[in-house]
């Protein structure tokens, strides 16, 4: 072969070869990272469910809440035991409390 052929073949086709071995070789690995689930992705997933089976814990006991709180002071129709009439509820007090007296220490 002439020494031009030779010279062309190191200098501009045998890098470009390289090179382009080298990319492929890297493609493969980001391929693999990006592709093939590995630790994180599977801890990731762990939480994903984790967090989905909480936030349907939490909407059920939000709803039991929401009824508990509905229910827990119903109205109360007081019926005097005496009579059978029905009694109003006093919303003031009518005994005044006194107020405790401090001693003083020596």
């Amino acid at each position: 072969m002439p020494a031009w052929v030779w010279k062309v073949l190191f200098n501009r086709i045998i890098p470009r070869v390289i090179d382009e071995f080298k990319r492929r070789r890297d493609w493969k690995k980001i391929d693999e990272y990006v592709n093939k689930p590995n630790e994180l992705d599977k801890q990731m997933k762990q939480v994903y469910k984790n967090s989905c089976g909480n936030s349907k814990n939490i909407e059920v006991l939000e709803k039991e809440v929401a009824i508990l709180k509905r229910d827990s002071h119903p109205r109360s129709d007081w019926i005097c035991l005496d009579c059978g009439c029905k009694a109003k509820k006093i919303e003031k007090s009518t005994r005044k409390r006194r107020k405790r007296k401090i001693k003083k220490g020596d």
